[in-house]
């Protein structure tokens, strides 16, 4: 149990007609502090235990840490989903709907009311560029996007899709993924696991029924039955894709309907093809003996070393999103012969030293940029930040 959980509040927003949450958010209407925004891996939810420890780890540190369930994913039975569709691989517009209701949230620069201070300022902002490490016109933030096994596909692609276009709202710090696999194909993973991940998503669809039923197409039953008729996921994404909700990969990224089957599915919602264009820092750690994912990790991880911002940590255990670690006994621990402390994660410290190490780097480098401004030394092209970090 984690004896100091930090508080949590449901919210619910509307992004075109279809809905999904905000879990575990302040009640501020104002961010001053840097947010952590967490995406679960399939089949799970805010409630499982690897996202309340990064959570934790995450207001340790003094940040503001929110999870994101996915569509029809809500661990504490409070909101449910009404609409008929679900949530899946490569589908980034409910993430997207998230980054811009946080985005809203942030404490931003106060407006100057003289006009020729209003003018000074534009022109400041104008020689800047457009990756401003100071965060633009924003005191809260910055947003930092992390994303465990699918969830790390689709925060992967998102940064992908935004980066490669321009898009990428400027409160965006970073992110981390966490065992993603870069190329989807359900088809490939094997027994038993083909099978107990498809029992997993039939659950989903089971606990969403009375939402599904809105969808009145007899193709849209017909895929559903079909669906949960599916022995492995792999059949089961080929029965359901031509009714998956998807969007297209360019502004203003709007939502469609379906694929022709599930290799086009799976093709198109594979990170691997956007990693290449992320331009804020992003950490990605798998394990090597990772049962699910590794091997297609391994495949296209060409695609990642081909970007500089963004950067690879294999190890050589952890399984799945495994990494526990036992911390070293306290003085207490000794004297009862029982193991004290909390248990943790090895990858909760490593995100949140990586984490730490960007926002310490945003720092050094405004100071400079306002040292170089007041009319000092350009200190910010005599001393290029570093990023110390223990990983």
């Amino acid at each position: 149990p984690l004896d100091n959980k930090p508080q949590q509040q449901h919210q619910q927003y509307q992004n075109n007609k279809q809905p999904s949450y905000i879990d575990d958010i302040t009640s501020a209407n104002s961010i001053d502090k840097p947010v952590i925004l967490l995406v679960h891996g399939m089949n799970n939810d805010s409630s499982f235990g690897y996202i309340r420890s990064m959570m934790r780890t995450s207001t340790e540190r003094g940040w503001i840490a929110v999870c994101m369930n996915l569509r029809g994913q809500d661990g504490l039975h409070q909101v449910k989903n009404t609409t008929p569709r679900g949530y899946n691989a490569g589908y980034t517009g409910d993430l997207r709907g998230v980054v811009q209701q946080l985005e809203h949230r942030l404490k931003r620069c106060e407006v100057v009311a003289d006009a020729e201070e209003q003018q000074t300022n534009n022109d400041n902002n104008s020689s800047r560029s457009g990756d401003d490490q100071c965060g633009g016109d924003f005191v809260g933030g910055p947003i930092f996007l992390l994303g465990y096994s699918l969830g790390a596909n689709i925060v992967t692609k998102y940064l992908g899709e935004e980066s490669l276009h321009g898009t990428l709202p400027k409160c965006i710090g970073g992110g981390a993924a966490m065992s993603n696999p870069l190329h989807i194909n359900s088809g490939s993973i094997k027994f038993p696991w083909n099978i107990l991940l498809g029992a997993g998503v039939k659950r989903s669809l089971l606990s969403n029924f009375q939402s599904f039923k809105q969808h009145h197409e007899p193709g849209f039953q017909h895929a559903m039955r079909k669906a949960m008729m599916s022995t492995t996921i792999g059949k089961l994404d080929e029965a359901a894709a031509p009714y998956v909700i998807r969007n297209d990969p360019f502004p203003p990224y709007t939502p469609r309907i379906g694929f022709k089957d599930g290799k086009e599915y799976w093709w198109d919602s594979s990170s691997h093809r956007y990693v290449a264009h992320v331009s804020v820092p992003l950490l990605k750690i798998s394990a090597q003996d990772d049962f699910l994912v590794f091997g297609q990790f391994a495949k296209k991880l060409n695609h990642c070393l081909e970007n500089p911002n963004v950067v690879v940590v294999k190890t050589r255990c952890g399984g799945h999103l495994g990494w526990q670690e036992s911390p070293p006994p306290s003085a207490a621990s000794k004297r009862s012969g029982m193991l004290g402390g909390r248990s943790g994660s090895w990858s909760d410290v490593a995100v949140a030293d990586f984490i730490e190490a960007l926002l310490q780097v945003r720092e050094e480098d405004c100071k400079r940029r306002e040292m170089s401004k007041s009319g000092g030394k350009n200190l910010a092209e005599s001393h290029p930040p570093k990023v110390m970090s223990r990983l």
